[in-house]
């Protein structure tokens, strides 16, 4: 089979080039090699070649040294990087995750043979040939998922490649052949000893997807949770694998969500969970404190709101979404809208229609934080002749609540007036 080379392949060309021009041999692999086949979109270029890491070294004027333990070298070349490694085989892995040792050898074939997939064990030559030792083409054709050689020697070597699988599965829209599927039940015990910041990362790529929620129904199916190396919380778990068994489709519009963070918040209001079980597995995973907040936000929110919203009583749900907003801010309300627009409605609890009036209302309101109230604190200082304290907040936040309700004009002769008024009457 041959190929069109990409944009970013025919960008990186001049390196293979000049390899090949020493007496090396150099070819595309990895990642971009199975989406240019699949005709998606590629990004990270990856080239193999025969030359050792000196070698290539000296034949580019800028290099850094990224990987020389593993054979690695990143060419600058344009602006742009690329990893460049020598062919190698390598040796017993440590820990289910990493190989003590690595050794160079010549041929192509014994450097693809090393890879986790027969999909991602495949090479692009200079003429764009396909150069594919292992049949990935034809699983790919097939829709299937299979090891380079015994699944049980590939999981055992890197445990970290279960969750790679379920990523694979869930964005190529594969199936697992089933030796792999075998062995993922086999040695899904092995992930204890991967860091939970690696299965973070895996698990916010396979959210990234198009269809995220492919990738969580086989990560249900294949009960990898229970064996993370921190536990999912108890409840959590059952939850996850009542579903999976159950085979009920729950998130089925999880890919409608932009934002990765609001993919975990709906994922957590569909499982149910409590604040305490939502982080203390945000918290395992090894999520920022920014990521968390967020999430965590659009959790208290929907626990705030989500039974008041569709009570009829236009009033209180006005003055609660009001309350909300000023209290969380409009960032986190519109990612709460988001969120439950995107929910199934048992798990939402939210309609269409409230969801849209609440976003109506958001609109509507003319001031929705501090920052935007045409007053401030020395402002109130000078006009009520006060010295500062805890007064002032109270007296701010009640400004900001007639405000963003309407109640007084966000001017500030107007909102001063108030202040004035409420001083007097000591509210």
């Amino acid at each position: 089979m041959k190929l069109e080379l990409t944009s970013e392949m025919r960008a990186a060309m001049p390196l293979i080039e000049q390899l090949e021009a020493e007496g090396h041999e150099a070819v595309f692999v990895g990642g971009a090699v199975r989406d240019a086949v699949l005709g998606l979109s590629v990004h990270d270029i990856d080239i193999a070649t025969s030359a050792l890491p000196e070698q290539v070294m000296a034949l580019f004027p800028k290099c850094i040294p990224t990987g020389l333990q593993h054979g690695t070298v990143t060419v600058v070349q344009e602006g742009e990087t690329y990893e460049v490694t020598t062919y190698r085989t390598e040796s017993e892995y440590e820990q289910f995750r990493k190989p003590s040792s690595v050794a160079y050898v010549l041929q192509l074939d014994e450097d693809l043979l090393r890879r986790d997939f027969t999909m991602n064990a495949m090479a692009i030559r200079q003429s764009g040939s396909v150069y594919d030792p292992y049949d990935g083409l034809s699983d790919l054709h097939k829709f299937r998922l299979r090891c380079v050689g015994k699944a049980d020697e590939r999981l055992q070597e890197d445990a970290l490649r279960m969750l790679r699988a379920i990523r694979f599965l869930g964005t190529y829209g594969l199936r697992p052949v089933p030796s792999l599927w075998r062995a993922m039940k086999a040695y899904k015990p092995l992930l204890r000893h991967i860091a939970m910041e690696r299965v973070q990362a895996e698990l916010d790529k396979m959210l990234s997807g198009d269809v995220p929620e492919r990738a969580l129904a086989w990560l249900g199916a294949s009960g990898l949770w229970a064996d993370f190396k921190e536990a999912v919380p108890p409840d959590l778990l059952a939850r996850i694998q009542e579903i999976a068994e159950d085979g009920r489709d729950e998130m089925a519009s999880l890919g409608s969500l932009e934002h990765l963070d609001e993919r975990w918040a709906a994922i957590l209001l569909s499982l149910q969970a409590d604040e305490k079980d939502a982080q203390e597995l945000l918290a395992s995973l090894r999520l920022p404190n920014k990521r968390t907040s967020l999430i965590m936000t659009v959790l208290r929110l929907h626990s705030e709101l989500a039974v008041r919203v569709n009570t009829g009583d236009e009033p209180g749900i006005r003055a609660a979404w009001l309350a909300s907003v000023i209290r969380f801010g409009e960032e986190a309300a519109m990612h709460w809208l988001h969120v439950v627009r995107a929910l199934k409605p048992q798990a939402g609890q939210v309609s269409e229609e409230s969801a849209n009036r609440l976003s109506a209302m958001l609109e509507e309101m003319p001031v929705k934080s501090l920052k935007q109230l045409a007053v401030s604190g020395n402002d109130l200082q000078q006009a009520l002749s006060r010295k500062a304290g805890p007064w002032m907040s109270i007296m701010l936040k009640r400004l900001l609540i007639a405000a963003a309700s309407g109640e007084v004009a966000n001017e500030r002769d107007k909102l001063l007036a108030a202040s004035l008024l409420w001083n007097e009457e000591g509210i």
